[in-house]
């Protein structure tokens, strides 16, 4: 099938017009996207063959659109083709594809708009509002998600993947400190062994904790804003699913943590100790600003040191300093040090997630 024919999948008559964009990242990842404009209607059609791509997945996503737009957020809804279904598996330049169609977006994306204009002050101008929009849909608990999302935790997010993204990340740093780093190879032996330790304990608790549906990638290039730079919605589903509203918070809580920081792109907070104070202080004070937007169960506020110490030390950042910075002995020590630091820092989460009375 060709790109003609995948888009009669949707209508009869040729598009005015049509772009086509290869948007693909790597070989196991194939993705095609078509752009095809009528006088009537322009729509976004995906054509996809990756193991997180399925026919049964594409309707998860458009139950989660349309529960948003429920809400009152702006989502392009994924809509059906013309024999009433909202995937078809077709073959397509060799592969078995998934292809699905959605709405063009009627809102520009805040990476459109370009930070000049999304940034104010070191804060993006949609920030607090995207974080209340995250603690709206986990307090719904929508429970359909029969898949993980890719920010899960504890389970892979697709069957290709070894294990979830912060183990995967935290056995690569291993490596890199046996092979490349011996040593430092006894020192960060103590560190796996907290590192171990502490998801062991964080196992036995995370299945009480309160789960929902989460669009799970809030990156300048999916959050839509309105005319007056206001967050409208959402838009890309492919890593939406299931998974703990402690977990999605956590994760998007360190939103703008570094954007004030001299020279942000060296992650020099590994580096400069008032730079680490100082993204800690950003992601409590968004933990203060949203307690009032989402009440955290008892189970989550016994979770939230263990599923800190979990997520913060081996998240994809320090990894990058070590593999940047790793013929730098001084360097390596630092980070090690930071990591130490962030196992060990002791947080009174239960008093800041205490709801005001």
């Amino acid at each position: 099938m060709d790109v003609t024919e995948i888009v009669q999948l949707y209508r009869r008559d040729p598009p005015s017009s049509w772009e086509y964009k290869d948007t693909s990242r790597g070989e196991e990842d194939f993705r095609r996207t078509v752009f095809p404009e009528w006088a009537d209607q322009r729509l976004v059609i995906k054509i996809a063959c990756n193991d997180f791509t399925s026919p049964r997945r594409v309707q998860i996503w458009q139950k989660t659109a349309a529960a948003y737009s429920a809400m009152g957020y702006y989502c392009p809804q994924i809509i059906a083709g013309k024999n009433g279904n909202l995937a078809e598996t077709v073959e397509y330049e060799g592969r078995a594809c998934v292809v699905y169609a959605e709405e063009r977006s009627r809102f520009q994306t805040a990476d459109q708009l370009g930070e000049r204009v999304i940034l104010q002050n070191g804060r993006y101008i949609y920030h607090d509002d995207a974080l209340r929009f995250l603690c709206e849909v986990g307090s719904a608990g929508l429970d359909f998600g029969e898949f993980p999302s890719g920010l899960c935790i504890l389970e892979r997010f697709c069957p290709s993947d070894p294990c979830d993204e912060i183990m995967e990340c935290a056995l690569e740093f291993k490596g890199v400190i046996e092979e490349q780093l011996p040593q430092f190879t006894q020192r960060f032996q103590r560190i796996w062994s907290r590192f171990l330790a502490n998801r062991g304990v964080l196992e036995q608790l995370y299945s009480q904790l309160p789960v929902s549906v989460f669009q799970a990638d809030l990156n300048p290039g999916n959050i839509l804003l309105d005319a007056d730079m206001r967050f409208a919605g959402v838009l890309d589903f492919n890593l939406s699913g299931r998974d703990t509203a402690l977990n999605v918070l956590f994760r998007e809580l360190w939103i703008n943590f570094d954007e004030d920081i001299f020279d942000k792109r060296e992650n020099n907070m590994y580096y400069v100790e008032q730079n680490s104070e100082k993204a800690l202080q950003s992601f409590l004070e968004n933990l203060l600003l949203i307690k009032d937007s989402y009440h955290f169960t008892q189970a989550e506020k016994k979770a939230a040191p263990l599923l800190y110490r979990y997520l913060r030390p081996f998240w994809w950042r320090p990894l990058h300093a070590l593999k940047r910075d790793q013929n730098d002995p001084a360097k390596v020590g630092k980070i090690l040090d930071w990591i130490e630091n962030e196992q060990t820092r002791s947080i009174d989460f239960e008093g800041i997630m205490e709801a005001r009375s």
